[in-house]
């Protein structure tokens, strides 16, 4: 509850809470924590899919979740867009998770292959590359998986993967 106060008085007195320092882990849960059951799976869908028609209602439920949490958290339009584009991405992540583990793949390997995660290079990406995947196979191959014997829904889960995780890591950028 002194946070809280704390927080208003800044408010009041015109000062920016948090802008200096990185956002807490907790602040950037906000929306994950209040979003509904199911949310992360329709948001991975939204990732495998260029179908913006089917994609609306969850990205609707998304920019409500975020604008509640973006309120609470007094963040300007700019920091606003950016969290949106975080929790799309961690969301994602969430919901594409298991789906690469039923097809034999786990999501540690991707993120490892790409140096991504805590204190990794987290490069900003605008596009899954051939480079990628490539890295990927290698990490397949080192494993023991054969990257041939991978469906296509296997790789479409893992291009979602690192799309989603360079939406999310781009985003913190701006956020921290």
């Amino acid at each position: 509850m002194l946070r809280a106060g704390a927080l208003l008085a800044l408010a009041a007195a015109g000062a920016v809470p948090c802008a200096a320092m990185a956002r807490a882990p907790q602040a950037l849960a906000c929306a994950v924590i209040a979003a509904p059951e199911g949310l992360d799976a329709q948001l991975a869908d939204t990732m495998l899919t260029l179908d913006t028609e089917r994609s609306k209602p969850a990205l609707d439920a998304l920019h409500a979740l975020v604008d509640r949490c973006a309120a609470d958290q007094f963040l300007n339009d700019k920091q606003r867009e950016a969290y949106f584009g975080y929790a799309l991405g961690r969301m994602a992540r969430d919901g594409l998770d298991a789906r690469l583990g039923a097809e034999g793949i786990g999501s540690a390997l991707i993120d490892k292959a790409l140096d991504i995660g805590p204190g990794n290079a987290n490069n900003p990406a605008t596009q899954v590359t051939q480079g990628d995947l490539r890295r990927v196979a290698n990490a397949l191959t080192e494993a023991g998986k054969d990257p041939a014997k991978v469906t296509p829904v296997g790789w479409a889960l893992i291009t979602a993967w690192i799309a989603a995780t360079a939406q999310m890591f781009d985003a913190q950028r701006v956020l921290d």
